[in-house]
């Protein structure tokens, strides 16, 4: 056990990618899960308040730390296990993605969702839910776990697998974690955000797997050290597309059609000849996110008030009529088809995946010399108000005279705002906006959290869309497990 006292030591674990800074007495850093489960016992049996730490680059403060001490997972970093005939891989929780990424390439293999944090965690990309730039055809970490084994917030270990008959049944869930200790509780009736991501509280479906439970709960629950996750062969063909348009409107009307030709291809039921059309991501970077960009790369089209990045899979044999039809369905929409990017070699999607990290490691970077908390969106709504709601935030951004970032994941409907303010009175009309943008959003039935979870910094949104009586239910589920409330204190609950 490596244990931090040293100020300047632990400074590290006392904020996340938002810019919230915090405190704590100490840092432990198990070296392996039996170091770690002592450590919780103790920590619970002395009544100290602990937070688990990932790797940091969460956005909404939820391992920052406001008393205790914090727990790092960081030295529970190996990977376990592959099964290329049954396709999963088991790590601990503090296997760092890029790694995962680089060690499943060798072996012919990715992680479908890819979230977009590569320095991320597993641990914390399951215990957030997490997704990226795939989601939109292969869906959220969630669909990937097929078992974890978790430590509760006593320090008892717990291992669940979705081949197991732990289920919950219609309201009831009872989850056996010794003879002399059975969690139960009766599941309350949550109405969700009708959008394809959400990571907004805990997932409580009738018929759910206990995994579920623990999957999207931002470590609140227990403390994830290892999964078994599912695993896809990697495609042999890739096409990539960097797209640039000269109209807003006609790049909504792209991405309207982009989508439906895609999801038909994913069903199988696209008999028509725009089968040749099935992206697996569709993102996007608005104006003034291309023009953080343009001093590395001046070969962006002037004019260009916003872009979209595309990727899609396809066989060998077929890739001139993919990229024909392609650059077809991109002419009807802009007049800078001979100017779209295009990656086939890895090298070339390299390129391109660093293209798109620049823009947030900018934007951090901006952040990082602003005296402001950042002030960034996670919202999602559903395809048919998409549109029309990006329109009127884009206005009231507009006359608002604020610097602001968009990007997103647009084929899920999911965007990122960042406001940077530079002063008090930018700071507090950018918590206006925000405010007002993120209020929109759960009226139009969607929410605040896509992706990056509800942490510290987003628990008012928390009770804007679930409302206070269902809060409190989720809150009595968390103290079944955490009576005491020790673990992760202030994350989702106030």
């Amino acid at each position: 056990m490596i244990i931090k006292e040293n100020l300047d030591e632990i400074q590290n674990y006392l904020s996340d990618s938002s810019n919230l800074k915090g405190f704590c007495q100490k840092v432990y850093i198990p070296e392996n899960v039996d170091e770690l489960i002592d450590c919780i016992k103790k920590l619970y049996q002395n009544d100290i308040p602990y937070t688990i730490s990932g790797a940091g680059t969460g956005l909404v403060g939820g391992r920052v730390p406001f008393d205790g001490v914090v727990v790092s997972t960081e030295k529970l970093n190996r990977i376990l296990e592959i099964n290329e005939e049954e396709q999963y891989v088991v790590v601990e929780a503090g296997v760092v993605r890029s790694d995962l990424d680089s060690f499943l390439e060798s072996k012919g293999f990715f992680l479908p969702p890819n979230p977009t944090e590569t320095s991320s965690f597993i641990g914390g990309n399951i215990a957030c839910n997490s997704s990226g730039s795939r989601t939109f055809k292969y869906g959220t970490m969630r669909d990937y776990v097929l078992a974890l084994d978790i430590v509760l917030p006593d320090g008892e270990k717990v291992s669940l697998e979705r081949n197991n008959k732990s289920l919950v049944v219609n309201c009831n869930y009872i989850l056996e974690i010794k003879p002399s200790r059975v969690v139960e509780f009766k599941m309350p009736e949550v109405i969700y955000p009708n959008t394809t991501k959400n990571t907004a509280g805990y997932y409580l479906h009738r018929g759910m797997h206990t995994l579920d439970l623990f999957i999207g709960s931002e470590g609140t629950l227990g403390t994830i050290t290892q999964a078994k996750i599912k695993i896809l062969p990697k495609p042999s063909n890739v096409l990539g597309l960097i797209i640039f348009f000269d109209d807003l409107p006609k790049a909504f009307d792209f991405l309207d059609l982009t989508r439906k030709l895609s999801r038909k291809s994913f069903n199988g039921n696209n008999q028509t000849n725009d089968h040749l059309i099935s992206a697996r991501l569709i993102e996007f970077f608005d104006k003034n996110s291309l023009m953080l960009n343009f001093e590395d790369y001046p070969q962006i089209p002037k004019g260009s008030v916003c872009a979209f990045w595309i990727e899609q899979e396809y066989e060998q044999n077929r890739e001139e009529q993919v990229v024909s039809a392609w650059l077809e369905h991109i002419a009807q929409f802009t007049p800078f088809t001979d100017q779209t990017w295009v990656a086939i070699e890895d090298s070339k999607h390299r390129e391109f995946a660093e293209f798109r990290h620049k823009i947030p490691v900018k934007v951090f970077e901006m952040l990082s010399q602003s005296q402001f908390q950042k002030i960034g969106s996670d919202v999602a709504t559903n395809d048919a108000v998409f549109r029309s709601y990006y329109f009127k935030l884009l206005r009231s951004l507009e006359n608002s005279g604020l610097v602001y970032f968009i990007w997103g994941h647009f084929g899920n409907s999911h965007l990122h705002l960042n406001i940077i303010p530079r002063n008090e009175q930018e700071n507090q009309l950018a918590e206006k906006i925000f405010d007002e943008h993120i209020a929109e959003a759960i009226m139009l039935g969607g929410t605040y959290s896509a992706e990056h979870g509800t942490g510290k910094l987003k628990r008012k949104y928390f009770q804007m869309m679930f409302g206070s009586e269902i809060v409190q239910k989720m809150k009595e589920i968390k103290l079944k497990f955490d009576p005491k409330n020790l673990l992760n204190r202030g994350v989702l609950f106030f």
